[in-house]
């Protein structure tokens, strides 16, 4: 990095701040407690038109620290003119994505991917990606590109002559705890909250469009959203939402019954038409599923004028749908009830209808240990087969990743937790490492965004008790005591979830067909990423309908055909691997956040 920004260019200079200093904010995203921020920092005159004002103000009072005050969707690049260093970071959540590649002359920085590859020239792959996507399906910290780093969500990364250096400015709320006398404070906090998470996502202009799956947390959004626009008088219109469709699918009578309550008509997208995958759309500058169906998303959005997208994803973590949070004995564990947790753990193995046993066992360990289950899951399991078949990830691979690892960032702090939550804490820890709810490539010029990560939204859920969040053989219980009023019924009342077992099946046999059709021109195998005989033998059994651990197979699968894709990209004339972006024309499209130092 030299010694002065040489280059700063975010959307044509627009929406920098720039302080007497020198110092310079560039800023993507939206920032949802402006009023707030607006009276905090009324006695500074700067702190009163862009977001970047309001972000260079904060840090420049308190540091990266200050970055924590900020609430919404964003990413952030602050040139500090006084310490000469770069800082890079996004929100809690990481969903306006940023990332960046330091070499010895320069540091570069963008919000697209694709094209900060392209301006780096370095397409060279990141074998701890590799070894890590084909085994979990997602890379903390990693790109499939060497020297190409995300900024972790939550995190400041400090770039100066001296080095990097990462900082979280964000934590998870493991010293917290929120308890009402009155029940009923729990749900009008909810749906204050909920009314909030919505409100602050939608435009005063440009058409919103949502997702509408006919369960309970897409239907929430789009009626919380048809609400708040009946009530605005500047309003343009209903919300327009789009219904994914297949055969089979157990979705299409609660979406008719969402659409008759709020005289909607949805846009159905055919999931055979635009599949989980694709042979020639296994995702652009990094694997991604579904690139058939954002693509079209894109597309349609486009010709709308669109310049909003709502998902209800986290809305299952978030609002507690799960069958077994029998880990709720832990707390009388811990507090020396012995007969509380045997009740208690009785209470879940009725629901669930296994022995009180496991339960039981389960609470112990949690409770006087570190170890931590996984969040939701149910010592049920031991009555089910395991696939002992392995992954087929070469050892080679594997030791090589590991040999080159790189010094890990701190830990986030879920082990912290009192011992009864430590498994959703953890859970809520590993979704925001796999940047689960980062916007996809084919979206990102939009603001795609999730109702239910909305911060003040997660923290309160995750600060009260479990017990009002579900209870046994009630998920979801505070949310649907909270909803009633403005639920269709036959949604309030809904039990059921999709399954898209279905079709990603059918979406992934083209794909094992072609890899069977000539196992020896397999990329993973050219790039000794696999163990042929292995992926041979599971693809397979997988053709035939049999046991094969098909949910890393999926990995491997979507992980050859991109690298076949990058490969026809790299060597075509007409193509280069960056130019992957959809140009849709939109009017209300943003403009990269990119830079050079």
């Amino acid at each position: 990095m030299g010694q002065q920004v040489s280059g700063f260019d975010a959307a044509g200079g627009e929406g920098c701040a720039v302080s007497l200093d020198g110092s310079i904010c560039a800023w993507d995203g939206r920032l949802d407690n402006r009023k707030d921020l607006l009276r905090r920092l009324s006695g500074d005159s700067h702190a009163r038109g862009l977001d970047s004002a309001f972000a260079l103000q904060l840090y420049q009072v308190h540091g990266p620290d200050g970055l924590r005050d900020l609430i919404g969707d964003w990413s952030l690049v602050i040139a500090d003119a006084t310490l000469r260093l770069v800082l890079l970071a996004s929100d809690y959540a990481g969903i306006r994505p940023l990332y960046y590649c330091r070499t010895g002359e320069c540091l570069m920085w963008s919000s697209s991917l694709s094209h900060l590859v392209r301006r780096t020239g370095g397409n060279q792959l990141d074998e701890e990606y590799v070894a890590s996507f084909l085994t979990k399906g997602s890379a903390a910290y990693r790109t499939p590109y060497r020297g190409v780093y995300p900024v972790p969500p939550g995190r400041a990364v400090c770039i100066s002559t001296q080095g990097v250096s990462t900082r979280a400015f964000w934590d998870l709320p493991v010293d917290r705890e929120i308890r009402f006398k009155n029940p009923g404070c729990y749900e009008e906090q909810l749906r204050n909250l909920f009314r909030e998470a919505v409100a602050v996502r939608l435009p005063s202009s440009a058409p919103v469009c949502a997702e509408l799956s006919g369960g309970l947390d897409s239907t929430s959004i789009v009626c919380m959203a048809d609400s708040i626009a009946q009530e605005r008088p500047d309003s343009p219109r209903k919300p327009t939402t789009f219904t994914y469709t297949h055969q089979g699918s157990t979705d299409e009578k609660y979406v008719r019954a969402v659409e008759r309550v709020r005289d909607l008509t949805s846009i159905r997208l055919d999931l055979e038409e635009y599949p989980f995958v694709a042979l020639d759309q296994p995702g652009n500058s990094a694997p991604g599923w579904w690139s058939p169906r954002l693509t079209e998303l894109g597309r349609q959005l486009a010709g709308i004028g669109a310049g909003t997208f709502l998902t209800g994803q986290l809305g299952d973590f978030v609002m507690g749908n799960i069958l077994d949070d029998s880990e709720q004995a832990v707390d009388y564990l811990r507090g020396g009830h012995w007969l509380g947790a045997a009740r208690e753990s009785y209470k879940w193995s009725q629901a669930l209808g296994i022995p009180v046993y496991p339960l039981l066992w389960r609470a112990l360990r949690t409770a006087y240990s570190p170890w931590t289950a996984s969040f939701g899951s149910s010592d049920a399991s031991y009555a089910l087969s395991r696939d002992t078949r392995g992954h087929s990830v070469a050892s080679g691979l594997l030791k090589r990743a590991a040999l080159n690892q790189s010094e890990p960032l701190p830990e986030r702090s879920w082990r912290e937790a009192r011992p009864g939550r430590r498994s959703r804490v953890r859970a809520l820890s590993e979704i925001l490492d796999a940047r689960n709810l980062q916007a996809p490539e084919p979206l990102q010029h939009l603001s795609y965004s999730h109702p239910y990560a909305h911060r003040p939204l997660l923290e309160f859920m995750l600060t009260i008790p479990p017990g009002e969040v579900c209870r046994p053989g009630e998920p979801r219980r505070l949310m649907r005591r909270a909803f009633k009023d403005f639920l269709p019924p036959a949604v309030l009342q809904r039990r059921s979830k999709a399954a898209y077992t279905h079709v990603y099946r059918q979406a992934l046999l083209p794909l094992a067909t072609e890899m069977l059709s000539q196992p020896r021109q397999m990329r993973l195998m050219a790039h000794d990423y696999v163990d042929v005989q292995s992926v041979t033998e599971r693809l397979a059994r997988f053709v035939q309908g049999l046991d094969c651990n098909e949910p890393q197979l999926r990995q491997l699968l979507l992980f050859e055909f991109w690298l076949r894709n990058r490969e026809r990209l790299t060597n075509s004339p007409d193509s280069s691997l960056t130019s992957t972006l959809p140009d849709c024309g939109n009017r209300n499209s943003k403009p990269e956040l990119a830079a050079r130092a």
